[in-house]
């Protein structure tokens, strides 16, 4: 029992030691990171991205906690658009830091580059509520890619779903016609009996079609509305504020004109500034209601 408790007195006399030599290696590593974060940054603005990756896969090596360097790192092979690199580093920086905003958006951007867009959705849609919620300077950036993604996600579902309701079509045809072959044939129809069946059968196909057309038409369109566009631009809003005469114009396209033509409204000309300017999320949930409503027309918002 007394070696026992001697040895306990020895670790923790130990401990508190071998703490403050691990905190110090700790903090001397990330140090070192930093520099090689530093040196990264430098070669990835001269262009020099091989040097980059280098250096930021040796900071992280130092720091594997540390999600910086692997953001950056991510960023580079953007820049080579080697989007399945893009995607493992990404996918380790959001284990990492759930909330990394580059990270969920680069990882959505290399999806919609290896045509995975349903997968992309949801990676840039958590990106621009990042964004959103922290101003960032990239949320229209975000915005136009999250558009890019819906709508090749929507024209591929309505490319397999066109191929399937052309051939559901036609088999249901084919059933018509055989059931009215089937009755005349049972039956010993006189002449107009047929031709009523003819008839009957025409009505019915027109009707099917009909079907078959406006369930198309859901699929595609042709224009948005007035309601979801700015007036200045002529594009589908994405942040849209409103002035104190009701207007809605988008944000950063307004605020261009207070600062550079005048501090005043661009269509009613009532004096304005900068700090009178509300952002409209109705109008702005709005028009994504109708995107996702219609998302032929995510097209207009690329």
């Amino acid at each position: 029992p007394e070696g026992r408790e001697e040895r306990d007195r020895r670790r923790r006399r130990v401990h508190p030691r071998l703490c403050v030599a691990m905190k110090g290696a700790g903090e001397q590593a990330r140090q070192t990171a930093e520099r090689l974060k530093t040196k990264g940054n430098e070669c990835f603005h001269k262009n020099k991205i091989g040097a980059a990756i280098d250096l930021y896969t040796e900071a992280f090596t130092l720091c594997p906690h540390w999600p910086v360097p692997l953001v950056n790192r991510a960023l580079c092979h953007k820049k080579n658009e080697d989007w399945n690199k893009v995607i493992e580093d990404c996918e380790k920086v959001i284990q990492l830091d759930t909330d990394n905003l580059k990270a969920h958006f680069f990882l959505g951007l290399a999806q919609t580059n290896t045509n995975r867009p349903h997968l992309a959705v949801q990676n840039l849609s958590t990106a621009l509520k990042l964004a959103r919620n922290t101003e960032s300077t990239i949320k229209e950036e975000v915005w136009r890619t999250l558009a890019r993604a819906k709508f090749e996600s929507h024209s591929r579902t309505a490319a397999e779903r066109a191929v399937r309701r052309g051939e559901l079509l036609q088999r249901l045809k084919s059933l018509l016609k055989e059931d009215v072959s089937r009755r005349i044939k049972d039956s010993d129809s006189s002449l107009p009996d047929i031709l009523e069946q003819q008839e009957e059968l025409e009505r019915d196909t027109s009707l099917l079609e009909d079907v078959f057309k406006s369930d198309e038409l859901k699929y595609q369109g042709e224009d948005v509305p007035n309601w979801c566009t700015c007036q200045l631009t002529l594009e589908v809003f994405h942040e849209p504020v409103v002035t104190p005469c009701g207007i809605s114009y988008e944000n950063q396209v307004l605020l261009e004109h207070l600062r550079k033509v005048g501090e005043f409204d661009p269509v009613t000309r009532r004096p304005m500034k900068a700090k009178d300017v509300r952002k409209n999320i109705g109008l702005r949930n709005a028009v994504e209601s109708y995107l996702d409503d219609n998302p032929w027309a995510w097209y207009y918002a690329m």
